[in-house]
């Protein structure tokens, strides 16, 4: 399925990480499939299909920890709406979950003042990627989206939910990824709230389609001392949504979009929080290699959403904009947290992957 990253060829080191990962693999390629199974040189452990929630916090059991607080008390209670195919951090296979959240922390609810008026300070600014004039790549942030407080409660959301290496409906690379996740679908509110917010600083075409909104799907990550995300472009889908009875998922608006941005939100910053490092980088020029020193730097900023072009180059979608990024290491003992979301934009029936052999073909409208 074209939902995968795609791996630099830089080396990527995970062993002094994580005991539970002892392997070194260079990716074959600048794309490498993420979905490609790995080199008979690795040597893999044996993981069940349900990795034990947040089993990755162990690797700070024995250090100092700095506690994270948010002001809403909200009870967050959450449902399973789906189950899928996925992958974990050390390359393996597995089966996990996507959930619904059946009532949003009040600071996230319009009914309760979360307002879809874009704040005062928000800003959008745009990255040079120092490409050439027919480049159709393109990186940009919106700076203050959320305030402190807002982040704050989405950060919550996962926080209680519960995290693990788990990953619904992406494959990496064995040490590509080394965070702890959860992805959740939101029934609408909140996300088309944030878009409202967000639409008139975003292409309002991409290869001549037209901006739709965001995907209802939230994917939260966190990242403990020592973790990065090691160089990559993220893949491209169809968005999702909730279905009417909210209990289970299915695709946004069928045939008719494809994201064409990433979207990654900080949820938390050293001003606020004490985070240390575990910055993005945006790797500059045409056609840039992973190992590169030549690259445009975002440290967190709590509330700051960071913008670029994803998906598959060279395919008929058109994806020669796609950027290559990567997250750094995370320094402290404070744990980076930010949330991921797509923007959407029309497609035609045949942008879309053909739907065989995954959960997609649960979502046919």
């Amino acid at each position: 399925p074209r939902h995968n990253s795609y791996a630099s060829k830089s080396t990527v080191t995970l062993a002094s990480v994580h005991s539970r990962l002892p392997f070194t693999t260079t990716s074959k390629g600048m794309f490498a499939r993420s979905s490609s199974s790995a080199s008979t040189t690795l040597t893999q452990t044996t993981e069940p299909e349900q990795m034990t929630i947040d089993r990755t916090m162990k690797l700070q059991e024995e250090e100092p920890k700095t506690k994270m607080f948010s002001p809403d008390k909200s009870v967050i209670t959450h449902r399973v709406v789906h189950t899928t195919h996925g992958g974990y951090t050390n390359g393996n296979r597995g089966i996990g979950h996507i959930f619904g959240i059946d009532e949003m922390p009040k600071v996230l609810q319009p009914k309760h003042g979360f307002s879809s008026v874009k704040n005062p300070n928000q800003v959008r600014e745009d990255i040079d990627l120092e490409t050439s004039k027919h480049s159709k790549k393109l990186a940009f942030k919106i700076r203050h989206v959320l305030t402190p407080e807002e982040a704050d409660a989405v950060w919550r959301i996962s926080d209680q939910v519960g995290y693990t290496d788990f990953l619904a409906d992406y494959n990496t690379p064995p040490g590509m990824r080394q965070n702890v996740v959860m992805c959740f679908i939101d029934d609408g509110a909140f996300t088309d709230a944030v878009f409202q917010r967000i639409k008139d600083d975003l292409p309002q075409e991409i290869d001549g389609r037209k901006l739709v909104g965001l995907s209802r799907r939230w994917n939260a990550g966190k990242y403990v001392k020592g973790r990065q995300f090691t160089p990559h472009i993220d893949g491209d889908m169809t968005g999702h949504r909730l279905t009417e009875d909210k209990k289970g998922i299915r695709s946004y608006a069928g045939d008719k979009v494809h994201t064409k941005l990433s979207a990654l939100f900080y949820l938390n910053d050293y001003k606020h929080d004490g985070l240390v490092g575990g910055g993005t980088k945006i790797f500059k020029g045409d056609h840039p290699d992973g190992s590169s020193q030549h690259y445009y730097e975002q440290q967190p900023e709590k509330g700051t959403a960071i913008f670029f072009r994803h998906g598959i180059p060279g395919s008929r979608l058109g994806n020669e904009g796609s950027v290559m990024h990567a997250g750094s290491i995370n320094l402290g003992y404070t744990p980076k947290l930010m949330i991921r979301v797509d923007v959407l934009y029309e497609a035609e029936p045949e942008d879309n992957f053909e739907r065989r052999r995954c959960s997609w073909m649960d979502f046919d409208d």
